[in-house]
């Protein structure tokens, strides 16, 4: 049985332009504006597992959003399991399509899982986002409109593991520096000379050790970096690659002691105990009980 020719509008461009442009006004009238921030490390996607251990993010594009959870956190929140204390709040954020494709590089062509959502305005100092799911038939194909007219992204807040986060907005940089494992380098100020730039890579001249400055404080004489490969010994010139300032360490604190900045790790307290009862010579590579 045909529909009828003279009320069927399914087919009607201009009322499913219509219908994106009210909807693109009222998230910019309701909503808020955040970052969108891609994972550019393409390679480490594992699209078997879902799982992305590389994750790098280097730009942040400016984007508007509807949050449609406006009584509070969505998910489980708070709550105790076998880990301890838990804390997972989750939220639901609507994306205009149109809007994604004007200030998202196309390279990009949907939100994708995995990406982060910055949110400024959240908590007075902003929150982050990690995409969970991209649900892009919430509307179900509103008067035939083959395309999605906008993505609802089911967001759960991030949890920072050592991902490089260079995007070049400071509030949003700022999560590696207070949050990154770091480690707080005693350099000889009085036999160097220059100073490091935050975020550059600094390197010892034995070339056995990189990382990233985090923190530089030549009163203190205190060189603070993360993302950290090899190991900074005592008496070893390092060097910036930027900026080429050079001093001295004059002290390496052990990388498995407790930080005293965050809450006590006991990394230290569980390798002493480990060595006692297995043996990780390569003679026994399977270890043994003693």
């Amino acid at each position: 049985m045909a529909t009828s020719v003279y009320f069927n509008n399914y087919n009607s461009s201009p009322e499913q332009r219509l219908i994106e442009d009210l909807m693109i006004e009222t998230i910019k009238i309701n909503g808020v504006d955040c970052y969108y921030i891609p994972n550019i490390n393409e390679a480490a996607r594992d699209l078997l597992y879902g799982e992305d251990p590389l994750k790098k993010f280097t730009a942040a594009y400016p984007l508007e959003l509807y949050i449609t959870n406006v009584d509070g956190y969505e998910g489980e929140r708070e709550f105790f399991s076998k880990f301890g204390l838990e804390i997972r709040n989750n939220m639901s954020v609507i994306v205009s399509k149109r809007s994604f494709s004007r200030w998202v590089p196309q390279t990009y062509q949907r939100p994708r899982e995995g990406d982060l959502i910055y949110i400024p305005f959240l908590s007075q100092t902003g929150e982050m986002y990690e995409i969970k799911f991209v649900n892009y038939t919430e509307a179900f194909y509103v008067m035939g409109n083959k395309f999605p007219f906008f993505y609802k992204l089911e967001l759960e807040k991030f949890k920072y593991s050592q991902e490089t986060i260079d995007v070049g907005v400071p509030q949003i940089d700022n999560i590696v520096a207070q949050e990154a494992y770091s480690l707080a380098l005693n350099v000889n100020v009085s036999t160097g000379n220059g100073n490091f730039i935050i975020g550059e890579t600094v390197y010892n001249t034995a070339n056995t050790a990189t990382a990233t400055v985090t923190d530089w404080n030549v009163t203190d004489s205190k060189l603070k970096v993360t993302d950290l490969y090899g190991t900074f010994a005592n008496n070893i010139l390092v060097r910036g690659n930027t900026s080429n300032a050079s001093y001295t360490i004059t002290t390496a604190p052990d990388e498995l002691l407790d930080n005293q900045e965050r809450e006590m790790y006991d990394n230290k307290i569980i390798q002493t105990e480990a060595n006692s009862y297995i043996n990780f010579s390569e003679s026994n590579p399977f270890g043994s009980i003693t």
